[in-house]
């Protein structure tokens, strides 16, 4: 089967569509055809070697956070689905990725594919869904009548944060790049800051809670635009700034909190409902094959891109 590789730390040259056996089944684990995968910014990190803590420094690696197939086995202790689900999810691991024709994935992070969604739109939704769906509610806890900031709101997890942010019945203005002003205001953004025309610091403005989706936002910034008792949400945890955060959030009444998102079969679930509802839309897709794997990563690594880039397998 055909999966992407790389031997050792760098930009998207270093990847390599390989050969590989197919993976046989697990105790635990479905063997899964995959169909699509989406990029997430976490890639990039772990594939320079910026994220070596989670990721480890043993070769080879193959990306991918998340993705959408179908079931070809079942390994034994699995219940809940069978040969022929259409399914999706994603961070089972930091270490082995998901780009690769055929995957041996754990059970517990999987669900069904919603049914209004296909395989290129599920495969962008479990973890910026699943991630915009805790720092809205459980980190940032947005509740109606707040005044909310996203920074970054046209990425891959800014239109789910958005869409969220605005059911709570916040305020939200959203911080974009040209080319998503048009999206964040479809998904009713009640304000819209082009970040290339204007600096959201000079705004004025105060927000009970700051959601830096871009990670460009530190919080020694961020505290300038944050109510007395605001919240600024990040979705970097690193060791010396959770031991920062752990260190003086006692002690001040601006909180730094961290976004650390867990895949289960249960929160997915959760999350495809809201699709099926009609509460949340797919966010924007750019769609490349398999063979143009090392463009779909340069594209997805560029400063401002709407939405996400998703590397279709097969059908």
């Amino acid at each position: 089967m055909k999966t992407v590789t790389y031997e050792r730390f760098g930009g998207p040259d270093v990847l390599t569509l390989s050969d590989v056996a197919p993976p046989a089944p697990r105790a635990g684990h479905l063997v899964v055809r995959v169909r699509a995968v989406s990029i997430n910014p976490l890639d990039g990190k772990i594939r320079r070697g910026d994220a070596r803590l989670l990721s480890g420094t043993r070769f080879p690696k193959t990306p991918g956070l998340d993705f959408a197939g179908v079931v070809e086995q079942v390994g034994e202790g699995v219940s809940g689905f069978r040969v022929g689900d259409d399914v999706f999810g994603g961070m089972g691991s930091f270490k082995a990725g998901y780009l690769s024709e055929h995957i041996s994935v754990p059970a517990r992070v999987v669900a069904k594919v919603p049914r209004s969604l296909d395989a290129v739109q599920a495969a962008a939704v479990a973890v910026v869904g699943l991630a915009a769906r805790t720092a809205v509610r459980a980190v940032a806890r947005v509740k109606e009548g707040d005044h909310v900031l996203l920074n970054g709101a046209s990425g891959g997890l800014g239109p789910y944060a958005l869409q969220l942010a605005r059911r709570a019945g916040a305020h939200v203005t959203a911080v974009s790049g040209t080319d998503g002003v048009a999206l964040a205001h479809e998904l009713g953004a009640d304000t819209v800051i082009d970040y290339r025309r204007d600096s959201i610091l000079a705004s004025g403005k105060t927000f009970d809670a700051v959601l830096d989706l871009s990670a460009r936002l530190p919080f020694s910034e961020a505290r300038a635009l944050l109510e007395p008792h605001g919240v600024y949400v990040d979705f970097e945890p690193g060791p010396a700034k959770l031991a920062s955060a752990a260190v003086q959030n006692p002690f001040r009444a601006q909180k730094h909190r961290f976004v650390i998102t867990q895949s289960t079969t249960a929160a997915l679930e959760e999350l495809g409902r809201h699709f099926d509802a009609g509460e949340l839309t797919p966010g924007p897709t750019q769609v490349f094959e398999l063979s143009d794997h090392r463009r779909a990563f340069e594209v997805a690594e560029k400063r401002g891109l709407v939405g996400k880039v998703v590397i279709r397998l097969g059908d």
